[in-house]
């Protein structure tokens, strides 16, 4: 009950003079506001550029890419990535590793059920990855490029360029002539919503029919089609298992290429994870937002120092209210309790109203940068989903330390208080 109490008279005090408390309050609203406005920015942006990368593509793979040590070292054909190394991986780790290796085969076109021509693009691959969450169907895989399968996955571009409406794709045969009039037959294995990254490529006011789609075809069949060999690279994509740690198989891909490389003097291969990329972005953004808000948090120490002032100007003006209280039998815990909860409901109502507009500001300043993007990049907005994330565990803090500055700025006028003599106190006039 009297804690119950305490806070009811806080708050008479503190609205028996709302200027003064409004003007002590400024320094803790200032602080906080900016501290939130600050982290919410910086989540923003995290979670903007997670959903971005999302909208692109799949990101579970790691690349691996030759590099010199040494120098005065000459690199030969036989010194890069080879398919025997990539064989021997997936017959080593079944279980871990998709290799890929791609290469480029022009376009080629085929006639849809209209008589009108229809044209793709033909990346050969040793496998493939789903564009996006939409699959139907499945991908290219590792054995129907060993195998040299007639396979090809396709856009949902082409199914509505190439097939009637409601046809279903999956298992369709697609006859394609290529770039150099070589003809042979194709079946559709899945095929997947186009990213939209290639949406933007088209011109505006493209039709359809006129557009071209990418489509992934096996790597090898198109090598044994078009009569080529394949060289040797200086980088090789390889997806890993989502189902085991990623860490766990970076090392062991990193071991494989160390143990094939271990004679040859001056080069290495390097095995990098593209999603260890983008978090080294976001701890990058994390670094710089915990930065600045601790620079924005130093108001809240002004903010506190002014708490201070005011409460002992408070403690100056009721000394005569205090002597009666001590007086009548209130002890010095009770008087201190009494002044420190008013400094925290002081702090406290300065800090919700900081996160309040911390909140706003941060979505403001979210609905500006969507607006920047739309008008000067507006071949880009679609992609670049702005998302307004306010920092939950930033809120936490921010009320936990609005607390703790009004009980460590209270306590020293709070305890003056408690220790003033009750016949002192009558007497002050």
């Amino acid at each position: 009950m009297e804690f119950i109490e305490n806070i009811r008279i806080a708050f008479t005090s503190l609205f028996a003079n709302k200027m003064r408390s409004l003007l002590t309050m400024l320094g803790i609203i200032i602080g906080i506001s900016a501290v939130i406005m600050i982290t919410t920015i910086g989540s923003s942006i995290q979670k903007t550029l997670t959903n971005t990368f999302s909208s692109i593509g799949q990101f579970n793979y790691f690349t691996a890419f030759l590099s010199i040590t040494e120098e005065d070292v000459a690199i030969t054909q036989d010194d890069f990535i080879s398919r025997d190394m990539l064989d021997e991986l997936v017959e080593k780790y079944p279980d871990y590793f998709t290799p890929d290796l791609s290469q480029d085969f022009g376009q080629a076109t085929t006639r849809n059920y209209k008589g009108q021509t229809v044209t793709m693009t033909l990346n050969g691959l040793l496998s493939s990855e789903p564009m996006n969450d939409h699959l139907r169907g499945r991908t290219i895989s590792y054995e129907d490029s060993t195998r040299r399968k007639n396979a090809i996955y396709v856009s949902d571009l082409f199914v509505r360029q190439y097939f009637p409406p409601g046809t279903d794709p999956i298992g369709q045969t697609v006859n394609l002539t290529l770039e150099d009039g070589v003809s042979a037959d194709f079946v559709i294995v899945g095929y997947d919503k186009l990213p939209k990254i290639y949406e933007k490529m088209f011109d505006p006011g493209t039709k359809e029919i006129d557009k071209v789609s990418p489509a992934a075809v096996p790597l090898d069949t198109m090598l044994n089609l078009e009569h080529q060999e394949l060289k040797n690279n200086y980088y090789a994509t390889i997806y890993y298992n989502l189902d085991y740690d990623a860490a766990m198989q970076q090392e062991v891909l990193q071991e494989f290429f160390d143990d094939k490389y271990a004679e040859k003097k001056g080069i290495q291969v390097f095995v990098q994870n593209v999603q260890d990329e983008i978090k080294i972005i976001n701890a990058v953004i994390s670094v710089i937002t915990i930065a600045i808000s601790i620079i924005a948090a130093i108001s809240l120490i002004v903010g506190g120092v002014g708490v201070m002032n005011i409460m002992l100007v408070s403690i100056t003006e009721r000394t005569k209210e205090i002597g009666i209280r001590k007086a009548l039998g209130a002890q010095n815990d009770s008087i201190r309790m009494q002044f420190v909860i008013e400094a925290i409901m002081l702090c406290l109502i300065g800090g919700i109203i900081g996160i309040l507009l911390g909140i706003i500001g941060g979505m403001a300043i979210g609905w500006i940068a969507k607006l920047f993007v739309e008008h000067f990049y507006a071949e880009y907005a679609e992609l670049i989903a702005i998302i307004i994330q306010p920092s939950i565990p930033a809120i936490v803090i921010s009320v936990l330390f609005s607390i703790l500055t009004g009980v460590f700025f209270g306590y020293y006028p709070a305890n003056k208080a408690a220790k003033m003599n009750p016949i002192d106190a009558l007497r002050y006039d």
